[in-house]
């Protein structure tokens, strides 16, 4: 077959140009696109392709990211039209798709017969229409008209438009059985539609109050027992529409929402707008907008149990963090309660509802948000990290701006999983925290034991000192605490999921009454000495410490509740008493903690007595030191040295090593001094290093070793001469210096310099090891008497039970003490040889455990009684009734 090339040729060109022109006009389509949009709307939503997920970074800042599909690396984005001209600038192929940017099948409320409406009511529900702003802001208020009973209308304030001149306000209807009166038990809040154009959640939230005061109302409604359950025992707060301005934008008669928006009217994505822990305030660039700071007061004045936000777009429930990759802490509820709004979605909906499946997800239709993509300036991470808000995500549907015909359908999806998310806030851990003297109310700060992090503790708010604790089910130490105020744990509560367990009321004591618990010493050596106590959340204190048997105190005032003293006297015995001070309010003096300050070793620098003992001077010259007494110093290298034909090319061990610099310095001696090496109570020991002597006018290399700090010294090890191009390993034998302190030092001498210097000397991965030598073990009691501390708790280490003479490694049986405890108590000192842990001697040693003094009562009707199963004092006297007055006089 013959074949004619230039018609091949021409035709691939033909085809070559045809599907270039094809893209090209393809892309100067969706460029056109997006003009009209941005020109109609003052921003435009839009996809392109990265390379991988972590280039989405570097567009997080720039736009807001709305999803990102790894499975294609495709980005679908945001931007207003100042960021869309930044965008262009990086000359990125983008597609912009119609039914991201134009909404179909819209009914507006007003467009329904009048026939439809039901009594005084401007719209019916369920909804089948999109209200107009002013059948919305109408039918909130009948809500409250109608239901005064139930149902508050609270205006938190006005939107960029309102406040210009405009009638829109973000609304909330507030229900709760005794609406007039703060009640002691937990807020919940839904907010919908910050995103003005991802609007399924707006005639949802309408529906779910309807639906509320309708079962409520109504003894015989199927679902009456389970809403009144919820009205009665929580505050629901419910907001339908967080953006309004963007909803009706570009609608002088805020009458449709066919050309909704996104942003707010001064083009800013509100939920990338809000303080972020991660990247800081102001994270877009820009203020913190009205409906922003109306949001964030409302969130100071209402410590919030749950909450979550309504968007669309896609069909998933998003939980924290979106900032971070690191987990929350109660990773484990939040995906217990998202999974049970996305099951229960599921169930009550067609196959493929709420089932978006994202990178790591848990479960169909739910995600942890930064697994996703990461969000910065969002309302989630917000609430969560500064309000302590168990807030969640939700987006509602695939399309933002769904059909109306299509409302009636979503509010039936997701009925029964708005419902139960709510009750999800009524379980947990429940309680007051009251002052342990007068009895009112606190504020504090509870958490939970090893478990809390990045701000996810709880905290009781005035005016009843409640909190409430929504957590996966387990058993946890719950630690509560308050300025001022002596903290309290609970130990070992156990709670199941879905159980509400109310504790009992948190009496906490103020500083003034007891002085801080745990006061201790630590880390002891011959003049100076730790001190800690326990913190007292608010306070500042007071210590002073004296030598046992001196008539005057040192005293000193700190912020801290650890310090260091300085400045001791060796080989003496001191005391310390610590106070607290709060409010103008001083407790008195601990009782006193008494310590010894230790002899010094005959050996001066660090003291290594923990072994083995290594230095390869990687991160500097560790304990060694540079002697001041000869001709110039070792040098710290990591590479060849510089001069040519001489010394190491690199380290023998790591990357660093020391040498001595030979240039200019014929006959020279260079020293460097070893840290103090405790060999008391060894067997043996060995001394080891490398060295390298390389060069044609080589020195010496001398190792010495001092019994007496230096004094004088005596030649371990000495070596002359060129040793080749090499690094070399030396093992000296300590064996006859065991149970002293010893020193080392390193001299190097340089060889006689003529011409080129050529006689550099190195060392490098020194170590000492010693084995510890038998000992027989020895252990000394002494009986002892213990207090309380205000918790009903004590402790206690072998030190405090040791009289003098015991020998060996020391521990003991028991060491925490409670009520339980109070009398007398046997435990036993065991020493161990730390050569062989089956070498042991013990004895018994009496604790005798007193209960803590009972508060000083500063009322007539105090009246404490202890409480053997907290081991707390409890005030139950209670302020007499005054008598009523039977005559004038």
């Amino acid at each position: 077959m013959k074949l004619i090339y230039s018609n091949l040729i021409t035709r691939y060109v033909f085809i070559f140009l045809f599907f270039s022109l094809s893209f090209i006009n393809a892309q100067t389509n969706d460029l056109r696109r997006a003009e009209e949009y941005l020109s109609q709307k003052g921003e435009v939503t839009f996809s392109f392709q990265i390379n991988d997920r972590t280039e989405l970074d570097q567009f997080s800042s720039q736009m807001s990211i709305l999803n990102f599909n790894p499975a294609t690396n495709t980005v679908y984005a945001w931007t207003n039209a100042e960021q869309f001209r930044r965008f262009q600038s990086r000359g990125i192929n983008i597609t912009v798709n119609p039914e991201d940017n134009e909404f179909q099948g819209i009914v507006m409320s007003n467009e329904l017969p009048p026939s439809n409406r039901r009594g005084s009511y401007p719209l019916t529900f369920p909804l089948t229409a999109y209200p107009t702003y002013a059948d919305y802001a109408l039918q909130m208020q009948e809500f409250a008209i109608n239901h005064p009973d139930i149902c508050e209308l609270v205006d938190i304030g006005g939107t960029t438009e309102g406040v210009a001149g405009g009638n829109k306000r973000l609304l909330f209807i507030k229900l709760s059985d005794n609406i007039g009166t703060e009640e002691a038990e937990p807020k919940v809040m839904y907010t919908s539609s910050m995103h003005g154009d991802e609007i399924t959640g707006y005639p949802l939230m309408l529906d779910l109050i309807d639906y509320f005061i309708t079962a409520y109302k109504d003894t015989g409604h199927s679902d009456h027992l389970r809403i009144k359950n919820l009205i009665d025992n929580s505050e629901v707060w419910i907001n339908p529409m967080a953006n309004p301005d963007g909803t009706y934008y570009n609608n002088a008669s805020n009458t449709s929402v066919a050309n909704a928006r996104r942003a707010n009217a001064n083009g800013i994505d509100l939920n990338r707008n809000y303080p972020d822990n991660v990247a800081g305030p102001h994270y877009d660039g820009n203020s913190y907008q009205l409906e922003t700071q109306h949001f964030m007061t409302l969130a100071d004045n209402n410590h919030f149990v749950l909450s979550a936000n309504f968007h669309g777009g896609t069909e998933v429930v998003n939980y924290p963090f979106d900032n971070t990759y690191t987990n929350h802490a109660d990773t484990d509820w939040f995906i217990l309660a998202s999974k049970e709004y996305a099951v229960n979605c599921q169930d009550n909906s067609p196959n493929g509802y709420m089932d978006a499946m994202y990178t790591n997800y848990p479960w169909p239709g739910v995600t942890e948000g930064a697994d996703w993509y990461q969000v910065f300036g969002g309302r989630q991470d917000f609430m969560n990290y500064y309000h302590q808000c168990k807030e969640v995500t939700i987006e509602l549907s695939n399309t933002k701006l769904i059909p109306a015909n299509q409302l009636t359908n979503h509010w039936n999806y997701n009925r029964e999983a708005l419902i139960e998310y709510l009750i999800q806030g009524t379980y947990g851990f429940q309680g007051v925290v009251k002052d342990a003297v007068s009895g009112d109310p606190l504020e504090a700060t509870i958490t939970l034991i090893g478990h809390d992090a990045l701000n996810s503790h709880t905290v009781s708010s005035l005016p009843y000192g409640d909190f409430y604790r929504p957590v996966y089910a387990g058993t946890y130490n719950i630690l509560i605490e308050a300025d001022c105020y002596q903290s309290v744990t609970l130990t070992n509560q156990t709670i199941a999921n879905y159980q509400t367990l109310t504790l009992a009321d948190v009496l906490l004591n103020p500083i003034a009454s007891t002085a801080p618990n745990n006061l201790a010493a630590s880390n002891v050596a011959a003049t100076t000495a730790d001190i800690s106590w326990d913190l007292v959340t608010g306070a500042t204190y007071e210590y002073r410490y004296r030598q046992v048997g001196s008539p005057t105190w040192t005293t000193v005032t700190t912020s801290n509740n650890s310090i260091n003293l300085t400045s001791l006297t060796q080989t003496t015995q001191y005391e310390i008493q610590v106070r607290s001070i709060c409010d103008s309010n001083t407790s008195p003096y601990s009782s006193s903690t008494i310590f010894t300050t230790t002899t010094p070793p005959p050996c001066s620098g660090t003291l290594i007595s923990s072994y083995p003992y290594s230095e390869s001077f990687e991160s500097g010259l560790g304990a060694w030191t540079q002697d001041t007494g000869d001709n110039f110093n070792w040098t710290r290298n990591s590479d060849g040295t510089s001069s040519n034909n001489t010394g190491p090319s690199s380290a023998s061990d790591g990357s660093w090593y020391m040498y001595t610099e030979a240039n200019s310095r014929s006959g020279q001696t260079a020293i460097f001094n070893s840290p103090c090496f405790n060999l008391n109570d060894k067997s043996s020991a060995s001394f080891t290093y490398d060295y390298s002597m390389y060069g044609s006018q080589m020195g010496s290399l001398t190792l010495q070793i001092s019994i007496n700090d230096g004094t004088s010294w005596s030649n371990l090890w000495t070596l002359s001469g060129n040793q080749n191009d090499q690094w070399y390993t030396n093992s000296i034998d300590l064996s006859g210096y065991v149970n002293q302190y010893v020193r080392l030092r390193f001299i190097g001498t340089i060889g006689s310099i003529n011409g080129q210097s050529r006689s550099d000397i190195a060392i490098d991965n020194i170590g000492l090891t010693a084995v510890d030598a038998s000992i027989t073990p020895i252990a000394d009691c002494k009986n002892i008497t213990i207090t309380l501390d205000v918790s009903g708790n004590a402790s206690i280490t072998a030190s405090d039970i040791d009289n003098g003479g015991s020998a060996g490694n020391l521990s003991i049986d028991i060491s925490s003490f409670d009520c339980s405890n109070i009398g007398t108590n046997t435990v036993i000192l065991t020493a161990t040889d730390p050569t062989d842990s089956g070498n042991t001697d013990s004895c018994n040693a009496t604790v005798t455990v007193n209960q803590q003094a009972a508060p000083t009562p500063t009322n007539c009707w105090d009246n404490y009684v202890y409480n053997s199963t907290l081991c707390i004092w409890e005030n139950q006297g209670s302020q007499p009734v005054e008598p009523t007055a039977s005559n004038c006089w």
